[in-house]
């Protein structure tokens, strides 16, 4: 199969069960069975193409539609939330699904003038800083998902049966087990950071775990600036963990190698959160190993188009997430359209036309889902980026090293804290400057988001017919202005 096949392949595919799961709620499961039947039929007919990619995108139109309703299968818990009674709630804090809320598994719920439950299913609660996780106890009002609401049904396509309105909530961190890990390394970086500047510690927490709580007013200077991106943890996060793993056991064989970094990178999901950036670079990440271990190399937009069919099958409801959106744009983009670009601005010297080429790629590709969104685009995101991503990396890496000694070697941890300081500062620097600037960005009419998408395909498509992409990097790199969670 030739690359622009098998790219075809994949895309369809992906474009056949995002269809199938925003039709879920209209399908009847009846149907969807027939259909994948039928269309995986015509997908096995290899003397008529056109015929086989109808089947392809049937059959994966079929499997959204399936995935769908069995993470949507009903639950005692909604009837019970039909009633609106008030509760008490023990369950663990399951992952942030951005601003649809935060997902509760209900071990235990103890509802007045009802029986109490256990494992009586998932209920989604208000955007919380609570990490993943972590043991929540809280007592409030169960109510259910109403079906006639758009981000309801968003919030039951990622496994919810029923809302939680907290009046007192109580936290406590993971008991045992890998999230217990989890917690202590994002603990360590607590300790590390402690009697540093309180925005210095909150930005290095925010490239390091994606934890902006402590960052007051430079997170929307940031924003305004283009840099927001820079706390969305996502691909560089990914290259800088598995690059590092890989280089401490370059020694072993390469099966061996490639677990380590397998699990390195499941452990840095548990302590960053599973938001979706975080997920689409991690799986692209997986990819890569796999295509390592099996002597391949990986394409870029096999990887990203693979990545996200196991997203999308595994989670349905990130198809909604704005978050995944401009992470997956912006690493197309970067792959589509750097090179170009790049060789465009070959009178530049070689790292600054780099630089500004990633950043130009990537904010062109995103840049129909921010109008579409927010309404917004900032102006001095390239030259800001350009200033500040030289030091993202070394503040990523000692913030990294500061978390991991904070647990073990408190000392240490405070001695990688400070190193990463002087970078932090930069960063901190750039965004407060540029974003302090009234022209810093400009409100965009959303409708006007329409035509940009029309640029940015035909662009791609122009891209695409040039030749293969150079490669690069499977996790990706969205270097972007806007907010990736």
């Amino acid at each position: 199969m030739t690359l622009g096949a098998s790219l075809i392949g994949i895309y369809a595919a992906l474009g056949g069960l995002a269809v199938g799961i925003a039709l879920a709620e209209r399908v009847p499961y009846s149907v969807a069975v027939g259909v994948g039947c039928c269309s995986l039929l015509a997908a096995s007919c290899r003397r008529r193409a056109a015929v086989a990619l109808i089947g392809l995108i049937g059959t994966a139109a079929s499997c959204g539609l399936i995935v769908t309703a069995a993470r949507a299968t009903p639950s005692p818990l909604e009837s019970l939330a039909d009633r609106i009674p008030r509760c008490e709630l023990k369950g663990r804090l399951l992952e942030h699904a951005g601003g649809l809320g935060s997902l509760v598994s209900a071990d235990l719920l103890d509802c007045d003038g009802f029986v109490p439950g256990r494992a009586a299913g998932v209920v989604v609660i208000e955007p919380s800083d609570v990490a993943a996780g972590s043991v929540v106890i809280a007592t409030g009002w169960l109510l259910p998902l109403r079906a006639d609401d758009t981000f309801d049904n968003a919030r039951r396509a990622l496994g919810a049966h029923g809302a939680f309105r907290i009046d007192e909530i109580d936290e406590h961190a993971p008991p045992r087990g890998l999230h217990a890990v989890a917690s202590g390394v994002r603990e360590g970086l607590v300790r590390a950071t402690t009697g540093m500047d309180r925005e210095r510690a909150g930005l290095l927490s925010g490239l390091t775990t994606g934890d902006t709580t402590g960052m007051g007013g430079a997170e929307e200077q940031l924003r305004r600036a283009g840099l927001s991106h820079l706390v969305a943890v996502s691909g560089s996060n990914v290259a800088i963990v598995v690059g590092a793993t890989a280089l401490m056991v370059s020694s072993l064989a390469l099966p061996l190698r490639v677990i380590v970094c397998a699990l390195a990178l499941g452990l840095f999901v548990l302590v960053v959160g599973p938001e979706p950036s975080v997920l689409r670079a991690s799986v692209m990440g997986l990819v890569g190993l796999l295509a390592l271990a099996a002597g391949r190399r990986a394409e870029p937009l096999h990887a990203l188009g693979l990545a996200l069919i196991v997203l999308l099958t595994l989670r349905p409801g990130l198809v909604s997430s704005v978050g995944l959106h401009l992470s997956v744009a912006a690493t197309a983009g970067i792959v589509l359209f750097s090179a170009h670009i790049r060789r465009a601005l070959g009178w530049l010297p070689g790292f600054v036309a780099l630089g500004l080429a990633v950043t130009l790629a990537a904010q062109f590709a995103v840049a129909p889902v921010l109008v579409g969104t927010f309404g917004e685009l900032s102006l001095v995101a390239p030259v800001a980026n350009l200033l500040a991503i030289p030091a993202v990396a070394p503040a990523t890496v000692f913030g990294l090293l500061a978390a991991i000694m904070g647990a073990v070697a408190p000392p240490l941890g405070w001695l990688c804290a400070r190193i990463a300081e002087p970078c932090v500062m930069w960063v901190l620097t750039v965004g407060r400057t540029m974003g302090s600037w009234s022209w810093a960005s400009v409100d965009v009419p959303k409708q006007s988001a329409w035509v940009l998408w029309g640029l940015v395909t035909a662009a791609a498509l122009a891209s695409l017919k040039g030749g293969r992409p150079e490669p690069l990097p499977v996790s990706g790199e969205p270097l972007v202005a806007g907010e990736p969670k």
